[in-house]
């Protein structure tokens, strides 16, 4: 959920679930309520003579828990399952077991169904919980999700992990505030979680708080001094709260430690440009002479120095996937609205914004340019 190409975001999210759940060769338990012992009083060992002997697993089951992810486990599951000799939480770990081998084969419906059948035999199983939740995530269901998570953390209060996937899914629904309140609340009780900073900072620009979203990013580079995003994001934020100069140094330490870096060398040009300062075409035709001319985003790095036109831009960007043609569109016009303001031409610069803001909410360009359209006189 973070709103960085530097980033891998959540929005390729594949079934993740810990591995404990995904291989436990037992029954799906509730975390929560494990080796739980009365209020005041620690759980207490038995005795020799008092221990319970392990029960043994039906065989059928058994045949099923194997790790192995094929489709002869696949039908062991099948076989223990429409066998009706399974109740409880046989029956659920079972259940489990399949969902989880489909849901890493990319069958999320069925996942999902198998892991709602298990939760009617053991409703309050936090792992099955946070498959199911994860599934839906994976589906576009973030409401489903964001009900699984907030049963989770009715189990295991402040649950990092639950916090964590609850934002993005409220993050994805446009719940932006209610996103940052989970994760102000994971970082009270994990203070350096560089993802949660990561996430929220990305989040306060999109909320146009700049401030605090440089402030994140910069405590990503306390704890992480080398890291590309974390200077990349920050030099957004002071860029778009019109400290040109630190944005200057933030895109030059992006590109310092991400060599061959197109569009922070893009946006330190025009962060120079922007502060009055020359602005040397040079830091463009450098990272250019690293690139095949046609590979993205070097068109717009061009049409910047004035080699390629702006409609000859525009035109690269209709590719055949929509979705892709969308983002390169909204990334060419918001350059295309930085370029223009460079000339004086705010009311270029307005169109061009006004076009790059109708992007992916998720998109850097698409973000700035919502907030630089509003910056203008």
């Amino acid at each position: 959920m973070t709103f960085s190409r530097w980033w891998v975001i959540a929005g390729a999210l594949l079934l993740a679930v810990p591995a404990a759940a995904q291989e436990q060769p037992a029954a799906p338990q509730d975390q929560a309520t494990k080796n739980a012992a009365p209020k005041n009083q620690a759980p207490q060992e038995k005795t020799p003579q008092e221990k319970t002997p392990a029960k043994k697993l039906n065989p059928l089951l058994e045949n099923c828990l194997k790790p192995a992810d094929t489709e002869d486990t696949v039908v062991a599951c099948t076989t223990a399952i429409e066998s009706r000799q399974l109740q409880g939480e046989e029956l659920a770990a079972a259940l489990f077991r399949r969902g989880i081998i489909q849901g890493r084969r990319g069958q999320g419906t069925a996942a999902a169904n198998d892991f709602s059948s298990a939760l009617k035999q053991t409703p309050d199983a936090t792992d099955v919980l946070y498959a199911r939740a994860a599934i839906y995530g994976a589906m576009k269901r973030h409401d489903l999700a964001i009900g699984d998570y907030d049963h989770i953390l009715k189990l295991v209060p402040g649950d990092p992990d639950s916090l964590n996937r609850r934002a993005w899914s409220k993050a994805a629904l446009g719940r932006d505030q209610a996103a940052i309140d989970d994760l102000t609340a994971l970082l009270k009780v994990s203070k350096d979680d560089v993802d949660a900073l990561m996430d929220r900072g990305g989040l306060f620009l999109r909320q146009g708080k700049f401030a605090e979203a440089a402030a994140d990013f910069g405590a990503i580079v306390k704890l992480e001094p080398k890291s590309a995003a974390a200077f990349y994001n920050r030099g957004r934020a002071n860029f778009l709260k019109g400290d040109f100069k630190a944005a200057v140094k933030d895109f030059a330490d992006a590109e310092r430690f991400r060599e061959n870096n197109p569009y922070a060398a893009l946006r330190r040009y025009l962060a120079l440009a922007q502060g009055g300062a020359k602005a040397d075409g040079k830091i463009l035709d450098e990272v250019m002479a690293k690139f095949p001319a046609d590979q993205w985003p070097l068109p717009v790095l061009a049409t910047i120095r004035g080699q390629v036109a702006e409609k000859d831009l525009l035109a690269a960007t209709t590719v055949r996937d929509p979705n892709v043609a969308r983002r390169l569109a909204a990334e060419a016009h918001y350059y295309l609205g930085e370029a223009a303001l460079l000339r004086k031409d705010a009311k270029s610069a307005r169109a061009h914004f006004d076009a790059a803001k109708d992007g992916d909410r998720n998109l850097p360009e698409a973000i700035d340019a919502g907030w630089r359209q509003k910056q203008l006189p």
